[in-house]
């Protein structure tokens, strides 16, 4: 069986930790019951001035994870998100990873 995994790590100033937070309960939430999802874990690491949260999922394969990261009320999300400039955001800085299971 080769599995897709994906590490989306993001990172924000200590002071805006409690947003970054919650937006990767968010997602973690929005995860359960995603068609060939076999885990997803949420690791946090502490740096001098910010934090960092990486959110790692292991999936049966990468169609698995296109299909959950296409769905229309995710894409819709990002979309509200750009366009709605009155909301206030922490600045996140954002590192996509992607591996696959050769063994």
């Amino acid at each position: 069986m080769s599995t897709y995994i994906v590490n989306a790590s993001f990172e924000t100033d200590l002071e805006h930790e409690a947003y970054l937070a919650q937006k990767c309960r968010h997602d973690l939430e929005e995860s359960h019951g995603a068609a060939g999802l076999i885990s997803f874990d949420i690791w946090k690491r502490a740096h001098a001035h910010t934090v960092e949260y990486v959110l790692v999922s292991k999936w049966e394969s990468k169609e698995d994870f296109k299909a959950w990261i296409s769905r229309e009320d995710h894409v819709q999300g990002h979309k509200d998100q750009r366009q709605n400039k009155e909301e206030v955001r922490p600045k996140l800085t954002k590192r996509l990873t992607y591996f696959e299971g050769v063994l």
